[in-house]
């Protein structure tokens, strides 16, 4: 594993995978589809229809009934007896539908492949990692999948995915924002770097909508929250709603070495102290004098809580200062430094009335939350998973 951390850019890129993993959760709630509901109050029920995969399945154990009649495949994994994992090695089956490991990575398995600085053995440390710790999560949604699939027509299944078109176009356009891109294509090539692709998040991001909206339109929850629910709540997180003490700050600093020494360091801090005596303002003799980063934003050292200096004493004397006043001047080992409070907000707790409103989408969002993993849960108690790091086949995915 020495070698796998010597290689920093391999690591890095798989930390891109994940990020954009990531942001396409968040931006689900920013989307607006988070809860959509995907049926009717009468739907259609068909039949699972019939599983579309990008990998090969010819390497896939074919199925074998059992004693019991049981049409579950009898799976075989072929990375379990220490073969390669390859874009189509089957790590897991869900209710006998095969899970591959380009399902899980295969953007970041087609990164590190083409990779000449990483070995084939380092190549497998990495996928047998990844796939890992993002099976037991690609399996639960494999289930919800399966669940939605007999449940809605292939068809209204078919305009979901159009709906959800809108809503990821405002993906792509934040991650273009962030990444300082203007056109799809400059995004593509930039993902195309990190084994991603447009394609690849537009998957990701349908089938994350999908199985959260599934599992909300089977669990919907009570949006009614009555006045004590509220108020208890707010008692139990009151320090949710309390703002800390703290002071907007700004600072001169004036080192040694950039005027000569201490000598030449004085003679500039005395021009400081001079001009602020007469009148001056801070924030342009920070901008003349001041040696410090702090210096191109005016001085401005942001704000500041309690305990957040190590230096207690001069923490003290700046809680203890008025906005508009200064400290004196503090000389150092390398430098002498003043300070300023620009403001001082006092611990303040926010009255029930104006959060009220925040508190009662909190309680409806736990609920909503509570109820899409007790039916998650139910789910999996009823579904057959097997995967590659089982010791023996399993019955429900704990």
């Amino acid at each position: 594993m020495d070698a796998i951390v010597a290689k920093p850019n391999t690591i890095f890129r798989a930390f891109q995978l994940r990020r954009y993993a990531v942001m396409l959760l968040a931006l689900i709630v920013v989307s607006g589809c988070e809860g959509k509901s995907l049926v009717d109050d009468n739907p259609v029920f068909t039949a699972a229809p019939p599983r579309e995969s990008l990998t090969n399945k010819s390497s896939v154990a074919r199925a074998q009934d059992g004693e019991d009649g049981s049409d579950i495949l009898a799976v075989s994994f072929s990375a379990a007896k220490g073969a390669p994992l390859l874009g189509n090695s089957v790590v897991a089956e869900v209710n006998g539908t095969p899970i591959f490991v380009d399902d899980l990575v295969g953007s970041l398995r087609l990164a590190i492949e083409a990779d000449p600085g990483i070995t084939p053995e380092q190549q497998q440390q990495i996928l047998h990692a990844q796939v890992r710790g993002r099976l037991d999560s690609f399996v639960e949604q494999e289930i919800v999948v399966q669940a939605l699939n007999q449940a809605i027509p292939a068809d209204r299944q078919k305009l979901i995915d159009k709906s959800l078109e809108e809503p990821f176009q405002k993906v792509v356009a934040d991650i273009k924002q962030d990444r300082k891109l203007e056109t799809n294509a400059q995004l593509d090539e930039a993902l195309a770097q990190e084994g991603l692709s447009i394609a690849l998040l537009r998957e990701s991001f349908i089938r994350i909508q999908k199985v959260q909206g599934y599992l909300s339109t089977l669990a919907p929850a009570d949006d009614l929250v009555d006045r004590i629910e509220l108020v208890n709540y707010y008692k139990e997180h009151r320090e949710d709603f309390t703002n800390e003490e703290r002071i907007r700050w700004q600072e001169i600093s004036v080192v040694f070495s950039s005027h000569g020494g201490r000598d030449g360091a004085e003679e500039v801090m005395a021009k400081v102290v001079t001009e602020l005596q007469a009148g001056s303002d801070f924030s342009e003799l920070a901008v003349k004098y001041s040696d410090a980063l702090s210096a191109e934003k005016r001085g401005d050292m942001g704000w500041l809580q309690r305990g957040g200096l190590a230096d207690k004493d001069l923490e003290k004397r700046l809680f203890e200062l008025k906005p508009g006043e200064m400290t004196r001047v503090f000389v150092r080992d390398d430098r002498f430094d003043v300070f300023r409070v620009v403001n001082h907000e006092f611990a303040n707790t926010t009255p029930f009335a104006e959060v009220q409103r925040e508190i009662e989408q909190k309680i409806i969002q736990e609920r909503q939350i509570a109820a899409r993993k007790k039916v998650l849960e139910d789910l999996k108690a009823k579904a057959t998973v097997v995967t590659m790091f089982d010791d023996a086949p399993r019955e429900s995915l704990k």
